[in-house]
C-alpha cells in the first residue's frame, strides 16, 4: 500500500497527510486519503485497488474498466466519483472522496431514509437519460443484443470455474430462452445500483460508488439491482421509489423486463459467490443462504410458476449442542463487549456466526442429507427434469441450505424480494 499511497500523492499534487482503510466490494481494497495541497487546502480522495498479482479468466470487471467508467460518467452531471487518476501496474484508480457513509440500514428515520432512496432514483434517471457516452462504443444496437451478451458473459464467467451447479444452470437456460426484445435504445447501466452502493450524509446522497459492473444495457438491470439491494438494507416504500424514478424522467417501468431482470442479478450473484470472490467464510455462508433463495423467487416470479411449500427437516439436538451455545454465548457476553478494537468485534462477530452454522450442521446436516438422496433418487437427472419441477426441487433443495444459515443470518433469513 505504501507505493500506492505515493503514486496518490503524486497524482493529486499534495502531501497525504491522513490514510485509512476503507470499506466496501468483495476483491478491491479501498483507502481514504486526505492530502494537503500546496496552497494550505485539504482535500479528501478515495483508492480503489485490485490487490491480485495475476488477473487470469475473462472476467472483464479489472480497475481499467472501472477508471474507464469514471471517465465515460464525468460529463452526466452525477453524484458519483470524480476521476483523477488511474496506475495500471498498480491497478489502482484515483476519485475525489464524498462525505457520509453507504450503510443505509444506520439510518433509522423512515423520512429521511426515503428521501434519499428518491435522490437516488433522480441520479439513476438521468444516467439512463443521458444519450452521449463514450463506453463501449457508445450507445447503439438493440438492448436485446446488449442483455443477450451480458448473459453469455456470466454464463462463460460460471463455467470457468469447471464446478456444476445446477440451479445456476437452470436459471442461464430460462435467461437464454425469456430473452425479453424492447423497443428503445440502450442505456449505460450502473451495474449494481441500490443501498450499500451510494452514500449520505446528513439526510442527503452525496455520491453512487461501485461502478465496477457498469455497462450498456436495459434500464430495467438497474432497478432490478435496486430490487436485490433492498432486500439487504431495505427502504421505506419501494414502489413509491420506482414511481419517484418514473416521475424524474427515468423510463416506463415494464414489469415483465424487470422481473427477467431480477433473475439475471440473483444469477450473476450467485456466479460471484461460485467463483469465490467472498473471502470471509461467514459472509460466504449467509450469503449464499439467501442468495439462492431469492434466486429461486425471482425465478418463480418471472415464470408465473407457483412452487410447493417447502418442508424443513426436523431433527433431535444433539448432545454437542450446549458446547457451540457456549461458545457463541462467550463470543456476545464477554468478546465483544470486552474489546474497543473494531476489527477484533467484526472477527469475532464473524466467527460466532460460523459457529452458528456449524451448529446447525451439527444437529440438521445428517437429517438434510439423507432427504436429499432419498429426494434425488427418486427425481432422477435433474437437467431432464421440466422447468417446473426442477423449480420446485430446488426451493426445496434451497429451504435445506438456508435451514443451515438460518441462525447465521439474523434477519436476513426472512427477507424477501418486494413485490412489484
Amino acid at each position: 500500500m505504501e507505493e500506492i499511497i505515493a503514486w496518490a500523492a503524486r497524482a493529486a499534487g499534495g502531501e497525504i497527510i491522513r490514510s485509512f482503510k476503507a470499506s466496501g466490494g468483495n476483491r478491491r481494497q479501498s483507502l481514504g486519503l486526505d492530502v494537503r495541497l500546496p496552497d494550505g487546502s485539504e482535500q479528501a480522495l478515495f483508492v480503489r485497488h485490485d490487490p491480485r498479482e495475476r488477473i487470469e479468466g475473462i472476467e472483464p470487471y479489472t480497475i481499467a474498466r472501472e477508471a474507464e467508467v469514471y471517465r465515460a460518467i464525468a460529463p452526466l452531471g452525477l453524484k458519483a466519483p470524480r476521476y483523477i487518476a488511474e496506475n495500471p501496474e498498480l491497478r489502482a484508480v484515483l476519485t475525489d472522496r464524498a462525505k457520509g457513509i453507504a450503510e443505509f440500514r444506520h439510518l433509522k428515520d423512515p423520512v429521511a431514509k426515503q428521501a434519499i432512496a428518491h435522490e437516488f432514483m433522480d441520479n439513476l434517471a438521468r444516467l439512463h437519460a443521458a444519450r452521449e457516452v463514450s463506453l463501449d462504443g457508445g450507445l447503439s444496437g438493440r438492448i436485446a443484443d446488449h442483455v443477450a451478451r451480458d448473459v453469455a458473459l456470466w454464463q462463460a464467467m460460471y463455467e470457468e470455474v469447471g464446478k456444476p451447479d445446477p440451479l445456476i444452470e437452470l436459471a442461464f437456460r430460462w435467461l437464454h430462452d425469456n430473452l425479453p426484445d424492447p423497443d428503445g435504445s440502450p442505456v449505460i447501466v450502473h451495474g449494481d445500483a441500490g443501498p450499500g452502493n451510494f452514500m449520505f450524509d446528513d439526510g442527503h446522497l452525496t455520491t453512487l460508488i461501485d461502478w465496477e459492473f457498469c455497462h450498456l444495457g436495459d434500464p430495467m438491470d438497474d432497478l432490478a439491482w435496486f430490487s436485490m439491494r433492498c432486500v439487504m438494507e431495505p427502504v421505506p416504500d419501494f414502489r413509491a421509489a420506482l414511481a419517484h424514478y418514473e416521475a424524474a424522467g427515468g423510463q416506463k417501468i415494464d414489469r415483465a423486463r424487470l422481473l427477467y431482470h431480477r433473475v439475471l442479478v440473483s444469477a450473476r450473484v450467485c456466479v460471484i459467490r461460485h467463483r469465490n470472490f467472498a473471502g470471509e467464510p461467514a459472509y460466504a455462508i449467509v450469503s449464499r443462504g439467501l442468495n439462492r433463495r431469492l434466486l429461486i423467487e425471482a425465478l418463480a416470479a418471472a415464470s408465473r410458476v407457483v412452487v410447493p411449500t417447502p418442508l424443513p427437516v426436523d431433527a433431535a439436538e444433539t448432545e454437542r449442542q450446549w458446547l457451540y451455545d457456549r461458545v457463541i454465548a462467550q463470543f456476545g457476553e464477554i468478546v465483544i463487549p470486552r474489546s474497543s478494537d473494531s476489527q477484533v468485534i467484526a472477527v469475532a462477530k464473524n466467527n460466532a456466526k460460523v459457529v452458528k452454522y456449524l451448529k446447525a450442521i451439527d444437529r440438521y446436516g445428517s437429517a438434510i442429507a439423507a432427504a436429499r438422496a432419498e429426494a434425488l433418487a427418486r427425481l432422477g437427472p435433474l437437467d431432464r427434469l421440466p422447468f417446473e419441477q426442477a423449480l420446485a426441487w430446488f426451493a426445496q433443495d434451497t429451504l435445506w441450505e438456508a435451514q443451515l444459515s438460518a441462525e447465521a443470518s439474523g434477519s436476513i433469513a426472512r427477507r424477501h424480494y418486494d413485490e412489484i
